[in-house]
């Protein structure tokens, strides 16, 4: 395997943050760059680290840069090379943000977003249906287990408003009373030479704490001297460490903090802060950037996009070593199973508040139809479809 230089694989995250779209396109992506074409790491390695990823909080490709970064140019590359994969989209829905509250109130633009609200609401119906599928392979009666903790999920958040927070901690208990006995885990071993390690700094080496002593200490002074950026900061830390499952997972945690309980943007401006989001490369994490410079212009951009992912390049380093022990525990299993069921109910919950809000004249709704074919049925890039309903939208209304 070749090692490369920390320049080299911060070009090369800058690169496919750039050019990667959609989540299962993006780790094809790194997956050919890292693995076929550069072999930094091993493709059982990349599998591996993937398999790991997916089953922390937080956006999988970003956990898995911070993964490769840090196995290669240890904390440097763990800290730089996420940051550099998720710049580009950063950048982008900052420019994004600052267009959309500064001239947000033209007709024009008011009609585009009427009609991407209509797509936001297919996006979010195409994420549950992927969602579910993965998490109900077929459906036996571990399935309507799972079922049964949506449905609660959907009643909890939209008839009796329980927290969202209590909500997830419900679900992965009732996951672990439900599947654990169950059987559907029994089978599923996987073979015992494939494991992940990560090098963890040895004690006593400061150059493996610098980086992030030094992340730590700018930190702390933007938080000392700028009011506001430490409950952004730890408002999204929050977020990034309950969003299991990736992706969509984190708009209903999201909607319900941001929205609901802080109150620093309305169901709107959340919901074009999610087209928005779609527009640009990324994961659909990225939407913390464009609240962030909603609360507190670039700098609330900034600190928010590092609060969210914080929480997942973390874990990944912490329990690397501990990979094939965790991923193989039927405890983590069916509890993490009981948590996506519970997403999913969440999401449905925010399809059925956008739905209402969104589609209100038959204009919304055949959008919406069209929109809803064409991720479902066609299967198509998501962009090509964007762009053709801001052309769409600023002929009907």
């Amino acid at each position: 395997m070749k090692r490369p230089t920390l320049l080299e694989i911060l070009r090369t995250a800058l690169y496919i943050g750039t050019i990667g779209y959609g989540g299962p396109a993006i780790l094809a992506l790194m997956k050919k760059v890292i693995v076929h074409e550069k072999a930094w790491i091993s493709e059982e390695e990349f599998m591996n680290a993937l398999s790991l990823s997916q089953i922390l909080p937080g956006a999988v490709g970003v956990t898995l840069f911070g993964y490769i970064g840090h196995k290669l140019r240890k904390p440097w590359g763990g800290i730089l090379a996420p940051f550099a994969f998720v710049l580009p989209a950063m950048i982008a829905i900052t420019a994004l943000a600052w267009a959309y509250f500064t001239y947000g109130n033209l007709k024009f633009v008011h009609s585009i977003f009427i009609g991407l609200g209509a797509l936001v609401v297919a996006l979010l119906i195409n994420a549950t249906m992927i969602m579910g599928k993965s998490v109900f392979p077929k459906m036996d009666r571990n399935s309507y287990k799972g079922i049964t903790i949506a449905a609660l999920s959907f009643l909890g958040i939209t008839f009796l408003h329980w927290n969202v927070v209590y909500i997830i901690l419900i679900s992965g208990v009732l996951g672990a009373l439900f599947f654990y006995f169950s059987g559907e885990f029994e089978q599923e071993k996987s073979p015992g030479h494939l494991k992940v390690e990560i090098d963890v700094p040895k004690v006593g080496r400061l150059q493996n704490y610098l980086p992030l002593l030094l992340m730590a200490g700018v930190l702390a002074t933007i938080f000392w001297f700028i009011t506001g950026t430490w409950i952004i900061f730890t408002t999204f830390l929050k977020i990034g460490a309950l969003a299991f499952g990736g992706g969509f997972t984190a708009i209903p945690l999201i909607q319900h903090v941001v929205v609901d309980g802080m109150h620093w943007l309305n169901l709107t401006a959340f919901r074009d802060g999610i087209a928005l989001g779609q527009i640009t490369p990324g994961p659909v994490f990225i939407t913390a950037t464009f609240i962030g410079f909603k609360v507190k212009g670039i700098i609330g951009a900034l600190i928010a996009t590092i609060g969210i992912f914080t929480p997942s390049l973390t874990a990944i380093i912490l329990v690397g070593r501990a990979h094939a022990k965790i991923k193989n525990l039927k405890i983590v299993k069916v509890t993490i199973k009981g948590f996506l069921s519970g997403f999913i109910g969440l999401l449905l919950a925010v399809v059925y508040q956008f739905g209402v809000h969104s589609l209100i004249n038959w204009q919304t709704w055949m959008i919406f139809s069209i929109s809803t074919a064409y991720l479902i049925g066609w299967k198509k890039d998501a962009i090509w479809l964007i762009l053709g309903i801001i052309c769409v939208s600023l002929l009907l209304f």
